[in-house]
């Protein structure tokens, strides 16, 4: 079966796809509760905001145990968090997570649903652009192709990494592509519009501005302006003395105006206005153009252009080569002067103004690029039969060796525990079926694209079932562990800003107090900080004791967040079941000192 190409006697390709793109997104809920699904340790930090604020009662001031990070972004995030947790009734890491998911639901189905309209449209004649799709293409294709833009955005590491955490990503994704689908979708008639796409565009903006930051103002009222000038003008950029420049140029300025009027609610409303401005528009904002190396330094330095220069490669991880064959076949479309529709544009000029932008400060990340990575989707789509099969074969080669590095994973896991049942044989036939489709995908150009298309969240769910065991019993303490420390003090290991906040969903009740240990596995002072705490969790590589004078009371399993840079890289091969995997013990000081935190 080929994408987009019908099935004889079977039932029609593009209900297949369409079924194939829910179970990519119903598998998105796959260990969402758990503590080991990929994000970044900025989700701890929010929920640590979060459930401070909704103990304080209180929409406003957001509140948090460092003033280094409180208001570190708006504060609807927060509020999002203390409603979906109960303002604190059901704490729990899986109603945190929800609302990410619904996000990111909703911007693959636009994702899918754009890549659909554009195809039918070419196909009904409207324009045959350099995506490929001509009259010739069966009825169904149209449908089949926005399946797979669904799924391709789906399957971005990116997408897994930061749309199903409880993150600004996926509302921030959401609220921002949105405006560009909008235009997409009807790019005549919206920018002719004279208020009502301008009216909604900018409470959109605004909306996405206190997920994210007032600065997103500038990237999309940048775009916007590429997209009035090239697509609704059909003017080049640097041509702005044209008619109707005036008009346009106010209906971009509004949608700014009105997106940044939303943000500033945010001063209105909270009664410490000055720690606003202090904390988040100085430090968290500006600070972003401030370094001590210089400028030039690092900006052609490794964390610098060519951070962003390449961002959108990298985000897609497993699809990476697919991403540049997309590249390479529109630049060839372009040099053979194909037509390009104007929705087309409208995703180019989306991924070209967050580019641009985001190429000015001096902390640089591809994070930065994710709200255009539905447009990169939606692209891929487009040029999906135009680029060349080599750049599948390629993407299949890291997918074949990201399913192998899961099983090896898998393996370490095994001699860690000294459980050969820790996965079922279920388990080891998914992972042999992935390596083994790429395998023969590579070969059979029939199956080469679609193959393609499930391979890299096949890997992405491979994932999430490696680390399953460590989200279950194995990676927690025994219930009347946690019982026996509702109220008490217990010092967690803590090597990044509110990492130790993890720890309110593993011994929830408890009293968290944490101490830092760049790696938690090798801290040495144990036997002193029980000095001061009754209760301690320790972290030891395997075989390792926890202390000299000290009480083991449990033991839980736990996936090192940050592996010891002095170990190496070959110590994944070496010794995946120390380098990947360590012990978590709750210790008790033997006797208690007059004065010491740990009673209630």
């Amino acid at each position: 079966m080929t994408s987009g190409e019908p099935m004889k006697n079977r039932l029609p390709a593009h209900y297949v796809w369409l079924v194939l793109g829910l179970v990519v997104a119903l598998g998105y809920l796959f260990g969402l509760g758990g503590d080991h699904i990929p994000r970044n340790g900025d989700e701890l930090v929010y929920a640590h905001i979060a459930r401070l604020t909704a103990a304080s009662g209180h929409w406003l001031p957001l509140v948090s145990s460092f003033d280094f990070m409180r208001n570190t972004k708006p504060p609807v995030l927060f509020w999002q968090a203390m409603v979906a947790g109960d303002w604190g009734a059901h704490w729990t890491l899986l109603r945190l997570r929800l609302p990410s998911i619904a996000y990111t639901w909703a911007t693959a189905l636009m994702v899918g649903l754009l890549t659909w309209k554009i195809l039918r449209s070419e196909r009904a004649g409207d324009s045959v652009g350099a995506a490929g799709a001509t009259p010739d293409r069966p009825a169904g294709h149209a449908v089949s192709m926005g399946a797979i833009a669904a799924i391709v955005f789906l399957s971005f590491f990116t997408t897994y990494r930061y749309g199903r955490p409880y993150m600004t990503s996926a509302p921030e994704t959401f609220w921002l592509f949105g405006i560009f689908f909008a235009m997409a979708w009807s790019p005549a008639r919206l920018m002719a519009s004279r208020w009502q796409f301008p009216l909604l565009a900018g409470l959109a903006l605004g909306i996405g501005s206190l997920y994210k930051s007032f600065a997103m103002v500038v990237p999309v009222g940048f775009g916007l302006a590429l997209c009035y000038q090239s697509v609704g003008a059909g003017q080049a950029p640097w041509k702005i003395f044209r008619r109707g420049v005036f008009t346009d140029g106010l209906k971009v300025a509004a949608i700014c105006a009105l997106g940044l009027a939303l943000f500033s609610l945010w001063f209105v409303l909270d009664p410490q206005p000055g720690e606003v401005w202090r904390e988040f528009v100085v430090g968290e904002n500006a600070g972003k153009f401030k370094s001590s190396p210089g400028y030039l330094k690092v900006a052609f330095g490794s964390g610098g252009f060519i951070t962003i220069l390449t961002g959108y490669f990298s985000n897609a991880l497993f699809l990476l080569p697919v991403s540049v064959g997309c590249m390479v076949a529109a630049w060839k479309s372009y040099r053979r002067k194909l037509p390009v529709s104007a929705a087309e544009k409208i995703m180019w000029l989306w991924m070209l103004a967050l580019a641009l932008v985001f190429m000015f400060p001096n902390q640089r990340s591809t994070r930065y690029l994710i709200p255009a990575m539905p447009a990169l989707a939606v692209l891929i789509a487009l040029y999906w039969h135009r680029t060349g099969r080599l750049w599948f074969s390629l993407s299949l080669v890291l997918c074949a060796i990201g399913a192998l590095a899961m099983g090896w994973i898998a393996y370490g896991a095994i001699r860690a525990t000294q459980d050969a049942s820790l996965y079922t044989p279920v388990y080891w036939l998914y992972v042999l079926a992935i390596v083994l489709a790429c395998v023969a995908a590579m070969f059979k150009k029939q199956w080469t694209r679609p193959v393609t298309a499930l391979a890299g969240f096949s890997v992405l769910f491979a994932l999430a079932w490696t680390s399953a065991p460590f989200n279950g019993a194995l990676g927690h303490f025994k219930p009347e562990t946690v019982t026996r420390l509702q109220g008490q003090t217990v010092a967690v290991p803590s090597n990044f800003n509110g990492h130790f906040e993890r720890y309110e969903f593993i011994i929830t009740g408890a009293k968290v107090e944490p101490y830092f240990a760049e790696q938690p596995v090798d801290y040495a002072n144990v036997d002193e900080l029980l000095r001061t705490h009754r209760y301690a969790l320790v972290q030891r590589r395997l075989g390792q004791a926890p202390c000299t004078q000290c009480r083991i009371l449990d033991m839980r399993w736990d996936l090192r967040s940050r592996q010891d840079e002095k170990d190496g890289t070959t110590a994944a091969f070496k010794t995946p079941e120390t380098y990947f995997y360590a012990q978590e013990y709750l210790v008790e000081r033997l006797v208690l000192q007059p004065g010491s935190s740990g009673t209630k």
